[in-house]
Parts: C-alpha cells; structure tokens; sequence
C-alpha cells in the first residue's frame, strides 16, 4: 500500500494517510482491536465447562469417622481437585482428604469410602496408634491411586502429612493399603520325618520366583482368619484341612501387639495371621506334592507345590512369613504351649493325614 494518497476503511470515511485524517485511522483501528480482544475473551468465559457434580455424602455405617461432605476444590489456575474431610478424634481439626490429579471420581470415593482406608483411621486412635500421645497431627491425606478386584477394593495407595508439633518435622507416611492376610506352615510327618508344603510362584515386586508358605488375603471384612486359610491351602495346594486342625500361632502373642504378624509396616499395612498345621502322608502323596501345578490360573497364579525337609527350611526360603512361623513354632514347642504329636483329630475319629 502506498503512503501518498487516500484510502478508506470500513466505516466508509475518507483518510488521508500522508495528512491529519491518518491520527484519527490510527484511533479507530485501535478501538477495533480493543473491541475484538473483548469479544475473544468473553468467548472464552462462555466455553468454560460446568462445575462437575458434588461427590455422594453419605457416610459408611462402620465407619470410625464421619464425612463432612466431598466436593471440588480448586486453587488459582489448577484444575478442580476432589476433596473431603474426615473427623478422625485426636486430630486437631477435620482432614482434609484430597485426589491425586488423574484419580477419578469413582476410584476416590470407593477408597475414602473402603474398609483398608477405615481400618487405617481406627489404628491411628488405638493404643500404641499415631494421634494417641498428642505430639503427632495429622493435616491432610492425598488418595494416589486404587486397584479394584472386581468390584471390591484391592489395594489402596496414599499419602499422610504428619507433623511433630514438637519438632515441625513430617513424619514419612507413604502408605501401601492392603489389609489382613493369612498364611500356613504345614508339616506333614511321613517315616519319622517332618515335612513342609510350599508354593513356588513369581512375585512380580522382586522380579524372581520365591518359594514360601500357602497364604492369601481376607476377602471380606469378617475378619474370618481360619476360614480364609483353610480355603487358600486348599486352593493353592489342593490339600483339604480341616477348621478343628488349626492352630493360630500369633495368637501366642501377647495381646498388645495385635496377634497378628507385620512384615513390612514402614510402608505397607499388610498384617498376616500365621496358622500350623500338623499331619501325617505316606511316600507317594509327598511324591504327588512335590512339584504339581497348582492355584487359580485364571487369576494369574501360577503355583509349583515343593515339599522341603523341615530341618531345611530355615534356609530354603527367604519368605518373611516361613521365617516367622518357624520363629513362633520353635518358641511355642519350647514354652510347652503345643501338643506333642498331631492327634487332636485322631481322638475326634477323624484322621490328620493330608486329604488330597
């Protein structure tokens, strides 16, 4: 476009680009620009998405703690983040319990709303538990991520924020959820030797296959601790106890400690009940043990049955729960806290030896 000469615009008007009329141009192309950005913007104000809808308030019946209501909270210019808040007694005030960025509504609520999640609440007001002295406040909790089985809650992965009021230090509170196990030393006596029933079957955590005891986890919130491991020996073994055989040894324990085992409590929840038993196999149903394949396939197990002298097992595995259990077994047989011989199911006219 040249400078000399006039040109219009528009609204229709005359300017002279080399002459006063070019001020005025210069005027009312800034205004149209003004207008346009404000149109632009308001645009913008109007595609905004709605808020997304309230979670559900209603709280869980065996709940140690109430909801105070869930919503969408959001801060500056970070996308709405999934809160709610707990009443946990000791803590100073309500928790506030929030999402991850990526957790879904669904996923935050059965976790708030899970028995692992409340169980863990209820340790933290029991003897011994975190808000029990007073030094330690909890301020807040960050759900990171669930893991559904089924429709059930498998595993939940969280974050506390701990405070020493003493200090102004925060605790480590990285928190593994995955509730109450079971697991069974079982030593089958054949010729004057004792032997013991392992599975063999890949641990994906360590990367390796491990050898050590049949064991599995509750699958409901009964807390029926004999019956679940009747039923994972079976399933994982093939052999067939009987309720009557069993002996609970973290029930020797003294009471303060829970009776149950904790192998891993700087990261994980997990507590495991430790079960004997005890009973008699000839030759060939050892022979039929050793090595059969075994466990649910269609839910990823794949077991390999071993039968280990008892008097090598101490080194044959690096399984915490075998470790414990010969640990338990050893001190209660030197206590003079277990029978003998295997014969309580002799004298019911019923027989211990392996049912297969």
């Amino acid at each position: 476009m040249g400078r000399s000469g006039p040109r219009r615009i528009a609204d229709g008007g005359g300017l002279d680009w080399t002459g006063p009329g070019w001020v005025r141009g210069i005027s009312l192309l800034g205004e149209m620009a003004a207008a346009a950005a404000r149109q632009c913007l308001l645009g913008f104000r109007r595609a905004a998405p709605p808020p997304l809808p309230l979670l559900s308030t209603r709280a869980p019946s065996p709940a140690p703690s109430r909801r105070r209501g869930a919503r969408m909270a959001s801060s500056g210019d970070h996308a709405p983040q999934l809160s709610t808040a707990v009443a946990v007694p000791g803590a100073g005030a309500p928790v506030r319990v929030v999402a991850a960025p990526g957790l879904t509504e669904a996923d935050f609520t059965s976790a708030v709303e899970s028995s692992l999640f409340r169980q863990w609440l209820k340790n933290l007001q029991e003897e011994k538990g975190v808000l029990t002295y007073g030094r330690l406040n909890l301020r807040q909790i960050l759900i990171q991520g669930v893991d559904m089985f089924g429709k059930r809650v498998g595993f939940v992965k969280f974050k506390a924020d701990i405070i020493d009021e003493e200090t102004k230090a925060k605790i480590p509170g990285i928190v593994f959820a995955r509730g109450p196990a079971v697991a069974v030393l079982i030593l089958l006596e054949s010729k004057g030797q004792t032997y013991a029933v392992l599975t063999e079957q890949v641990r994906v955590p360590v990367g390796k296959f491990i050898l050590e005891l049949p064991a599995g986890m509750l699958d409901d919130e009964k807390g029926d601790f004999v019956g679940t491991a009747v039923r994972e020996v079976e399933e994982e073994t093939g052999i067939k106890l009987n309720l009557e055989d069993m002996i609970d040894l973290t029930a020797l324990l003294n009471p303060d400690t829970g009776c149950r085992m904790l192998p891993s409590p700087g990261g994980c929840d997990e507590e495991i009940g430790l079960f004997l038993y005890r009973g008699h196999a000839d030759e060939d149903t050892l022979r039929a043990l050793q090595g059969k394949e075994t466990g649910l396939r269609d839910h990823g197990e794949l077991i390999k049955l071993r039968v280990v002298p008892y008097s090598q097992l101490w080194r044959a595995t690096a399984d915490a729960k075998a470790l414990s259990a010969i640990a338990l077994y050893e001190m209660a047989k030197r206590e003079g806290l277990l029978p003998s011989s295997p014969t309580t199911s002799r004298r019911r006219g019923s027989s211990s030896s392996a049912n297969l």
